[in-house]
């Protein structure tokens, strides 16, 4: 009983629409009280796993949706601007920088929507891929990033005198996580994933607002 309850402390403790450092260790603990590891299995994943959060300062967390899904969820005020000129700036904003328009979009004014399927590189080298929802009022936008996965690219290299060829890898964001379940060998590049991910996409987002607030001054000429 006493383990249960420790087991709740540490799941009802987080946050319960993110995939956060607390959820990951209430999995391992998991494991433990179901029996399927050992407790020196267990001492020794737990003394590396908070040897290495504490060498990245913070868990990256991830936003879930109620069914766990890694579900981004931006909602953005503009006061002053109207529905069109929201839904034009955006559109213009994704033109710009992914020539996404008029093609690999749907876009509807009427219903305020805008959803795109876009690939971007990160940092790590790896292809971010995700679906974005943009949904349009007058002075309000909330801008959705769903379906994320990844693409990596391996190359090809001599393994004991035999060619092992270039290899491309995809895989959903939710092949991830849990991170502790992985090989200790694959936390850090994880949890650096996690990192890149989150960066990317409040930075699209303050990139969004940005745009937006100043289409005015920029079109100035």
């Amino acid at each position: 009983m006493k383990n249960s309850i420790i087991l709740l402390i540490l799941v009802f403790g987080s946050n319960l629409y993110a995939q956060t450092d607390s959820i990951e260790k209430a999995i391992i603990y998991e494991k433990l009280l179901a029996k399927k590891i050992e407790q020196a299995e267990f001492s020794t994943i737990w003394t590396k796993w908070n040897q290495t959060i504490k060498k990245i300062s913070k868990y990256p967390d991830l936003a879930l949706d109620q069914t766990g899904q890694v579900h981004y969820s931006f909602l953005k005020e503009f006061a002053g601007i109207n529905k069109e000129k929201l839904f034009t700036r955006i559109l213009e904003y994704l033109s710009t920088n992914y020539g996404l328009f008029p093609s690999y979009l749907y876009s509807n004014l009427d219903g305020g929507k805008i959803i795109l399927r876009n690939s971007v590189n990160l940092i790590t080298g790896d292809n971010c891929n995700y679906t974005s929802v943009i949904s349009i009022k007058n002075e309000k936008m909330l801008i959705e990033f769903i379906n994320i996965g990844y693409q990596t690219f391996n190359n090809g290299y001599y393994s004991d005198g035999a060619w092992i060829p270039e290899k491309t890898i995809n895989y959903g964001i939710n092949q991830v996580y849990p991170i502790i379940l992985k090989k200790p060998s694959e936390w850090n590049s994880n949890l650096t994933l996690f990192k890149t991910t989150n960066e990317f996409f409040n930075s699209e987002i303050e990139n969004f607002s940005h745009y937006v607030i100043n289409y005015d001054n920029s079109n100035v000429f």
